[in-house]
């Protein structure tokens, strides 16, 4: 009989450690632990400010930083035809609607907040680390010990799909020539987490759950972080691209975001193109 595969066997194990920990809670009262949220789990409630109103009511960027912090979230709606010019996208309210009841899991404007606020504060950057150092610093043999160890951080079958995902996606990765160093890989995945937080404040702001103050708010604070990080769109799409590929792992859906990519920094009509990158070491 043939041994599993270490990620087989990260999984069986974790998923004992499961039910041992169920057992131990079910015999001790207390306060369950939380799993890291999933992308389409339920969130934690709203954190207070950060979802809140813009200061004065209203976006505080001119037209043109509007628009470039818009193109943040370009990269996650993944069509050079969206627009990036207004708040409002254009889509059809009821279909924003069933996106964010389908991907996200929200159903209402309490739910939206507290999706963004999460999305803003800690999203898929804490378990980013965790993948990359077990990845690529520590043994195949010994990954199923360590991802046990984190077991009271984070959903330990979650942690081990995802550096399976990313492991196996690496290739792509490197082959698209868009990833070129450990230098890329220590960035993180600010921009997986910016990009997702400007879609869904868009789509609420679209159906109604976001007020337009409430919605310009996000967008400026996810934009203020990713120009804060990075110096360019290059950066910006390859930590994008860093996310996604540890969620999603491989496939074509990897293609065609990293066929998307390239044709929003090498194209002459991409939007990217037109709009000055606006690094601010110190905010937006």
């Amino acid at each position: 009989m043939r041994p599993l595969p270490w990620f087989a066997c990260a999984v069986l194990l974790a998923i004992a450690v499961n039910a041992t920990n169920a057992a131990r809670r079910r015999r001790t009262p207390g306060v369950p632990r939380t799993n890291l949220p999933l992308a389409a789990e339920q969130r934690p409630r709203s954190r207070g400010c950060a979802c809140g109103p813009a200061r004065g009511g209203g976006p505080v960027l001119p037209a043109g930083e509007r628009t470039c912090a818009l193109l943040v979230g370009l990269l996650h709606e993944a069509r050079l035809n969206f627009n990036v010019r207004t708040l409002a996208t254009g889509a059809d309210p009821q279909k924003q609607v069933d996106v964010l009841a389908s991907d996200w899991h929200i159903h209402t404007a309490g739910e939206a907040r507290g999706t963004l606020a999460w999305l803003l504060e800690e999203g898929h950057r804490a378990l980013y680390p965790q993948v990359c150092r077990i990845l690529f610093s520590v043994p195949r043999a010994a990954r199923e010990r360590e991802i046990v160890l984190l077991d009271d951080r984070f959903d330990p079958v979650r942690l081990a799909h995802c550096i399976d995902n990313l492991e196996r996606a690496m290739p792509d990765l490197r082959a698209s020539c868009l990833l070129g160093s450990r230098v890329d890989l220590a960035r993180g995945v600010l921009a997986w987490d910016m990009s997702r937080a400007i879609h869904v404040a868009r789509a609420a702001y679209d159906c109604g759950m976001q007020t337009e103050a409430q919605a310009w708010a996000v967008i400026e604070r996810a934009a203020s972080q990713v120009f804060t990080q990075m110096t360019s769109w290059h950066e910006v799409a390859v930590s994008y691209l860093l996310g996604r590929a540890m969620w999603a792992g491989p496939g074509a859906g990897l293609q065609r975001q990293l066929t998307f990519v390239r044709h929003c920094l090498d194209d002459s009509d991409s939007p990217m193109r037109d709009a000055r990158y606006r690094h601010a070491p110190h905010g937006v």
